[in-house]
């Protein structure tokens, strides 16, 4: 994996001092061999990344095939030899530079460490709230106009776990923010859809132009008080491999409306700083990139509920300070029983709320 780079360094088993004094020569030549370098390692440096027992008076090998890899492992060793820097930070280096996933990264820093991400909470449902002046009017849009399911008083259900929820104005969400926020509906009957929503007089923003061999199409709505709605579908496409297999065999939620139907939704936020946001998202969140399409970054929160993390200089809203949207997770495990906290201002000031 090392001579192929699908990794830029790996580690050999663990051994004994005696059996790494036996099997040095030979895997020195069978590193020469394959062109690759091997260095011994007697004082393996202990992050939250693996239980440091398990290589203590032990010896082990790291395979690298670029010299700077070694040195990026003597300045991570030398680091931790410090302990000046967060012990998590460095578990983090350690699993990068081992080639670990994101997720793969913080499922060992769990296994071995109080750390916890909020998707270990076993998520169940996303619910984008969104807010009006004339509550009744957006209700009327969402349950007749676009006839989608209405769970409760103000929740209108768009895939098998993803929700948008109706909410008066108020004074943490006041009349006149900024939306900063679009919600994209997955479906896979546009030309319907775009029909439909014309005879019905909804506002058009962007028209429904297909393109062959593009990563998805659609068009964009405007809901009665300006939210942005993306009737959209992706196909095959290089930057949609693995979200095509996420949205593969996600259950068909029918609406009111002629047999139309969705299976999911994509929230969109909008961000200055995307590879912060990015780093939030994978580091504290730990949620998956399913999609990465240079400027946006897909997270797959549940089963059919997506948040699109978007460079603000290329999308279709603007960054803004205080903004008209909050996103809700909840989850079947109880929140009390980690050091998580329940309610989160986010890095560009999004409001994230964990319920159980």
């Amino acid at each position: 994996m090392v001579s192929n780079t699908a990794k830029p360094m790996a580690l050999s088993p663990i051994f004994e001092p005696a059996e790494a004094d036996a099997f040095e020569a030979d895997f020195l030549n069978i590193a020469e061999s394959m062109g690759l370098s091997i260095f011994r390692e007697d004082n393996f440096p202990v992050t939250p990344l693996y239980d440091g027992a398990l290589t203590e008076r032990k010896s082990i090998f790291g395979i690298y095939k670029d010299e700077l890899r070694k040195t990026q492992y003597d300045q991570l060793k030398a680091d931790v030899k410090a302990g000046e820097s967060s012990p998590i930070e460095l578990g983090r280096r350690m699993g990068r530079l081992l080639g670990y996933s994101p997720q793969g990264i913080s499922e060992l820093l769990m296994a071995n460490s109080d750390f916890r991400t909020y998707s270990s909470l076993s998520i169940q449902e996303q619910i984008t709230h969104l807010y009006y002046e004339n509550v009744d009017q957006a209700l009327a849009f969402y349950g007749e106009t676009l006839g989608l399911t209405r769970v409760g008083a103000n929740r209108f259900q768009i895939g098998v776990d993803a929700y948008i929820q109706v909410n008066p104005v108020s004074e943490e969400f006041p009349a006149g923010l900024p939306k900063s926020t679009a919600i994209a509906l997955l479906t896979d009957q546009l030309p319907e859809w775009y029909t439909y929503v014309q005879q019905k007089g909804v506002k058009i923003k962007y028209t429904y132009k297909p393109k062959e061999g593009g990563p998805h199409d659609g068009f964009v709505a405007i809901d009665p008080e300006g939210y942005l709605l993306e009737f959209e579908q992706f196909k095959q496409h290089p930057e949609n491999e693995l979200f095509m297999a996420a949205l593969a065999d996600l259950p068909r939620i029918q609406t009111k409306i002629n047999d139309l139907y969705f299976y999911g939704s994509i929230t969109w936020t909008y961000h200055r700083d995307l590879l912060a946001q990015q780093n939030y998202y994978n580091e504290v969140f730990g949620y998956q990139m399913v999609a990465d399409q240079g400027w946006t970054k897909i997270y797959q929160t549940t089963t059919s509920g997506f948040i699109g993390l978007v460079d603000e200089r290329r999308g279709m809203e603007d960054y803004a300070d205080d903004k008209a949207i909050s996103i809700e997770w909840k989850f079947k495990d109880d929140i009390s029983d980690t050091n998580l906290p329940s309610n989160v201002l986010g890095p560009e000031r999004y409001v994230y709320r964990f319920n159980q």
